[in-house]
């Protein structure tokens, strides 16, 4: 059984998985929120760190200026790259 040392409300999610069919077993949930939490917290690092290079290429002048059609320009030129890197992905292996 589940520690009791959870709110009841916790252990009443906890056992209405179990018993949904999600998780095998309290334990299997246990390690899948243990696996979520670590990745929550991963990218929330990568986040952290990301933000810190950009305050430094800002720092340095590392930045591109857009007036209004310069940032539209740009925002179709992510958009298509994404669309072609979607379809490399989609089209490997058929």
């Amino acid at each position: 059984m589940i520690d009791q040392s959870l709110p009841p409300e916790l252990v009443q999610f906890v056992e209405e998985q179990v018993a949904s069919g999600h998780y095998r077993s309290e334990q299997d949930l246990l390690v899948s929120a243990v696996r979520v939490l670590r990745s929550v917290q991963d990218r929330q690092r990568q986040f952290r760190e990301d933000v810190r290079l950009g305050m430094e290429q800002l720092e340095r002048g590392e930045f591109n200026e857009y007036d209004e059609d310069g940032l539209r320009k740009r925002f179709e030129e992510l958009k298509q790259q994404a669309v072609d890197r979607a379809k490399n992905v989609g089209g490997v292996g058929q």
